[in-house]
């Protein structure tokens, strides 16, 4: 079985994808510069269960950044496909969500100029937003493999990235519909979002951003008041 099987993959990879396109990502695909006869994607991949962050949709990710195209929309098309369907499972992998939310918002993003990119970009912010507090959770507190809890019993000894809380990473759903909601005049409902990021505790400055916002209301406000004697 390899990580094609694992993933449920292996069909839709033989169908979807043409002989050269496969043999392209095949042979490009080197994690952790693994060099073997076999390409990786067509290895044993065991029997290990599904990880806490680098799973299906994270492969699927990865993928379509090496894939040229047209192989590479295919794969982005295929990652949305999955990422939808994660976000309605109830037993979602949230570190895999996540990133892969966030790669999927700047891919949109950086395609702005045409409607349908602009909206889909604040659709999957808002997606990757109401999972936020479950991936702070999971990103804070990482699952402790089972070799380490039995190094614990034997030394006693605290292991400093899974027995103490991690600082959580950069939200990219957060940060840019912040931005998004900022440039269409949203000031309150950008203000909102960024009280919400510090308190969930997101590391993208979040008091600056507040300060900023909150100038900006007081502006409007004394240009208002000024307006009405």
């Amino acid at each position: 079985m390899d990580i094609l099987d694992k993933y449920q993959l292996k069909d839709w990879w033989l169908t979807t994808l043409t002989k050269e396109q496969r043999e392209q990502i095949a042979k490009d695909y080197q994690p952790l510069g693994v060099c073997n006869n076999v390409p990786f994607l067509y290895q044993d991949a065991g029997h290990t269960s599904p990880d806490e962050g680098f799973a299906k949709l994270s492969l699927i990710q990865v993928l379509s950044c090496i894939a040229l195209t047209p192989a590479k929309t295919i794969l982005i098309d295929k990652l949305e496909q999955e990422a939808s369907y994660e976000y309605e499972n109830s037993d979602k992998n949230f570190i895999d969500l996540h990133l892969t939310l966030g790669f999927l918002i700047k891919h949109h993003y950086r395609l702005r100029a045409e409607p349908y990119h602009y909206e889909r970009a604040k659709e999957l912010c808002l997606m990757q937003i109401n999972i936020a507090k479950q991936a702070a959770k999971k990103f804070r507190y990482p699952k402790k493999p089972k070799e380490l809890k039995q190094l614990y019993k034997i030394t006693g000894k605290k292991h400093p990235y899974y027995d103490e809380p991690q600082i959580l990473p950069s939200h990219t759903g957060y940060k840019q519909l912040i931005i998004i909601l900022e440039k269409e005049g949203e000031i309150k409902g950008a203000l909102k979002l960024a009280k919400q990021a510090l308190k969930q505790g997101w590391t993208d400055d979040y008091e600056k951003r507040i300060d900023k916002l909150n100038r900006k209301i007081a502006k409007k406000l004394a240009v208002k008041a000024k307006l009405i004697r």
